[in-house]
Parts: structure tokens; C-alpha cells; sequence
């Protein structure tokens, strides 16, 4: 027997339709592109976007382009550490924080990159403009070199293609970065994301092999991306136990 469909609201649904679309976008939309995409005309459009806009689920730029608000960051977010795993690493991080003095952030792959959904403050500040829901770049960060190592070509093609399309890449450097993290389960960077500050990473993995998340180190110490550091030492012994835990398949030893 056939499960009947359940009822719903119909104006849910059509201003689901809005924010859907803007959750395939890469930025900002114009209300005529938004509207458009939707299949609503621009006046209905208006009326559910400031309807958003009002609850905070959508903010309107100064250009009057519409992106997400604070309500869809937070909702995001939750959804996200409602994740077992996350909510596991991301307890960790203090530990790791308190035994290496750095800075840790805890990121997922997203359908635009890896996004940061934690932040442990280490006990030298430093300024950056990065913050939760951050989205770092894939090709230059030590982050994005690791869910490329560890993801399949299918899920991470997108976000790089769209990067692409945005700067220029160097591939062949990229592909020893993400090489690299495959033999050794980090990945460094120095001050090419932030100005000054170096970053190791390393994978959380899920049994099948591919990163679930990342844990990446922060400091001003430039020394820090060298694969014999003790702090990136200590950041891939934590992951390869979470992984271990979480049921990734023995770990070969890291070359």
C-alpha cells in the first residue's frame, strides 16, 4: 500500500524553494536572479525574503543582494554538532589546545568548502577575520588539502571548480599538498590563509576511510608547518585515535 503524502503548508514550502536556491549559490543573490531561480515573481519573492530577513534567517547586503542571516548560521551549526563525531573531536580540542599553546579549529566539508564550526582559543591571540561558518579556501589552506586527500573527487570537485573559476590555483603544488597529506595525514600551510600564521592539519576519519572533519593548529610560530613539530605530532596522534574510534580501518604508519 502506497504511504500517503503528509500535508504540509504550502507557503513553508515556497519559501523553502528561496533558500534553497540560496543554498546553492556562491554568494549573494539580486532579488530578480533570486526570484528567477525560485520560479516566483520578484513581488512574492520580496515578501517571503523580508519575512526572513525580519527572523534573521536571511540578511539583506548593503547592495540589497540577499545571502544568509545569523538565524541560518546558528541553525547550521547545531545541525552539525548534533554529529556525534564532531561533538567528540570538538571536546577534545581543549586537551590538544592546552598540550600544544596553539589555536584549534574544528571544520566539515560543506557544499562550498571546508567550514569552520568550532573554535578553541589558544594563549597567544592573534587578529584574523575568520570565525564560525567561515569557509576556507580549498587550494590554499591546509584544511582544504586534507578533505581532498580524504574525500572522494565527486564530493570536493565543485567547491574547487568554483575556486577556480574565482583565482588562480596552482595545481601542481596543490597536488603535492594533497599527496602528501595522503602519505602522512597532515598538511601544513604558512601565512598563504592568514598573514603571519602558519597551520598544521590532520583528518578525522570515518570508518570507510574518508574525513569526517578536520582539527587544524594555528600559531604564529612558522615552524609549525614542519611535519617533525611536536604540536603536529600530537594534533595527528589525537586524530588517528578519534579516527580509531570512530572505526577507520588500522592506520598505516605515516610515512
Amino acid at each position: 500500500m502506497k504511504k500517503a503524502k503528509r500535508r504540509g503548508i504550502q507557503s513553508i514550502d515556497t519559501g523553502i524553494r528561496l533558500l534553497e536556491v540560496m543554498e546553492k549559490a556562491d554568494g549573494p543573490l539580486a532579488l530578480k536572479e533570486l526570484s528567477a531561480k525560485a520560479d516566483l515573481d520578484p513581488s512574492s519573492a520580496h515578501r517571503y525574503l523580508a519575512s526572513f530577513v525580519r527572523c534573521g534567517l536571511v540578511r539583506q547586503d548593503p547592495d540589497t543582494r540577499y545571502d544568509f542571516g545569523p538565524l541560518a548560521l546558528h541553525i547550521g551549526l547545531a545541525a552539525v554538532r548534533r554529529i556525534d563525531l564532531v561533538q567528540v573531536t570538538e571536546r577534545a580540542l581543549p586537551a590538544l589546545v592546552a598540550e600544544t599553546g596553539y589555536t584549534a579549529l574544528l571544520a566539515v566539508w560543506s557544499n562550498r568548502g571546508p567550514t569552520v564550526v568550532h573554535w578553541q582559543r589558544g594563549p597567544t591571540p592573534f587578529v584574523t577575520n575568520l570565525a564560525l561558518g567561515s569557509v576556507l579556501p580549498v587550494s590554499r589552506s591546509a584544511t582544504g588539502a586534507v578533505f581532498v586527500a580524504f574525500l572522494p573527487a565527486t564530493v570536493t570537485a565543485d567547491a574547487l571548480a568554483a575556486e577556480a573559476r574565482r583565482e588562480t590555483i596552482d595545481r601542481d603544488a596543490f597536488a603535492r599538498a594533497v599527496e602528501r597529506a595522503r602519505k602522512t595525514r597532515l598538511a601544513f600551510v604558512d601565512s598563504s590563509v592568514i598573514p603571519g600564521l602558519a597551520a598544521v592539519s590532520s583528518p578525522v576519519l570515518h570508518w570507510n576511510g574518508e574525513a569526517a572533519a578536520t582539527v587544524t593548529l594555528i600559531g604564529p610560530d612558522h615552524e609549525l608547518a614542519r611535519a617533525s613539530h611536536p604540536a603536529a605530532l600530537a594534533l595527528r596522534k589525537l586524530c588517528d585515535r578519534l579516527s580509531k574510534d570512530f572505526g577507520a580501518r588500522e592506520l598505516k604508519e605515516a610515512a
